[in-house]
């Protein structure tokens, strides 16, 4: 993109100075609104669970921009059903310190910024908005029921699954509770290594690119529903290597979490693998129908089949 389309670009999204300094200080009120929310979100994402949470307003920021076509020409009018939406803001946020449900309060960033798109650009922003604003679901830590509802699972899959591979290697394994004994001794699938943390990374970088891709939306909602399998695959995997690694050399116990570390900085790159796999698959599996009255014939251009029937019915004229 050279200098002067780059220029066009700009000016096409420059506000007037008035809607500018609107914005200024609407952005300016939802962080002193926030602010005590905002540090509450930063300690939560210096978890190991949720470091991604750093990551989750600047990919929203970017969906904005890669739907950004949608909102031109910038929307003159706002509409009054904006103001629907602020009750459920009102009512997050007081019930967030009433009942001291902490998450409630950043969960009301919803409502306020859906609320917020259709005041200031109707219906037609929210449209553009809505995939950035759901996005920003995966800033917040998982509720504590849902936490223990998949945690425990999770973990007992992964230790079964790695048993089973882990054997079917040729290496002697056997699982007692979520303790895989080895031959050179015993590897702990603790809690932390149960793949909820992959589980709910993976399911952000999955409706990332559903959200991304241009394709159908049946595809989007395969390539969402993935993250979990995707998650266990991961999990599965980082625990045979370290396995593996643990039978070979032998390994002291700190060495073996320092090798299960380093294995885990590779689940990422093979959680895209399998996501850009997963979409190559399916577009060899399910291909576009040709148009119900063309034909290819050839690589040539389509042909009606009823006109080609027609003509071959019409005679040639006798030349005399």
């Amino acid at each position: 993109m050279t200098d002067r389309s780059v220029t066009a670009e700009v000016k096409r999204w420059q506000p007037r100075p008035a809607v500018l300094v609107a914005w200024v200080v609407l952005v300016g009120v939802f962080l002193g609104s926030y602010y005590g929310t905002i540090p509450y979100l930063v300690t939560m994402w210096s978890r190991p669970d949720y470091q991604h949470g750093f990551f989750v307003p600047l990919f929203s920021l970017v969906l904005l921009w890669v739907r950004r076509e949608m909102l031109l020409p910038l929307p003159e009018r706002g509409s009054w059903w904006g103001l629907a939406f602020f009750p459920a803001w009102a009512i997050l946020r007081s019930g967030s310190g009433y009942f001291r449900v902490l998450m409630w309060d950043p969960l009301s960033f919803l409502p306020f910024l859906a609320g917020v798109a259709v005041f200031v650009g109707g219906w037609r922003a929210l449209r553009w908005a809505w995939p950035s604003i759901v996005f920003l679901v995966f800033m917040l830590p998982l509720p504590g029921f849902l936490d223990a509802a998949f945690r425990f699972p999770l973990q007992r899959a992964a230790t079964l699954i790695s048993v089973y591979v882990i054997q079917t290697l040729g290496i002697p394994a056997v699982a007692e509770g979520n303790v895989i004994n080895l031959t050179a001794g015993q590897l702990e699938v603790a809690r932390a290594c149960s793949g909820l943390r992959m589980m709910v990374l993976f399911l952000s970088i999955c409706v990332g690119a559903a959200f991304v891709l241009r394709i159908p939306i049946w595809e989007r909602i395969v390539i969402a529903l993935s993250a979990l399998p995707i998650a266990v695959v991961s999990n599965v995997a980082r625990i045979t290597v370290t396995a593996i690694i643990r039978d070979w050399w032998s390994l002291s116990s700190d060495a073996i979490e320092v090798v299960h570390e380093y294995v885990g900085l590779l689940m990422m790159p093979l959680a895209m693998f399998l996501i850009w796999g997963e979409v190559i698959l399916l577009r060899r599996l399910f291909t576009a129908p040709l148009p119900e009255r063309s034909v290819l014939i050839g690589g040539a251009r389509p042909i009606d089949p009823r006109r080609a029937a027609a003509k071959a019915m019409v005679k040639p004229r006798q030349q005399i």
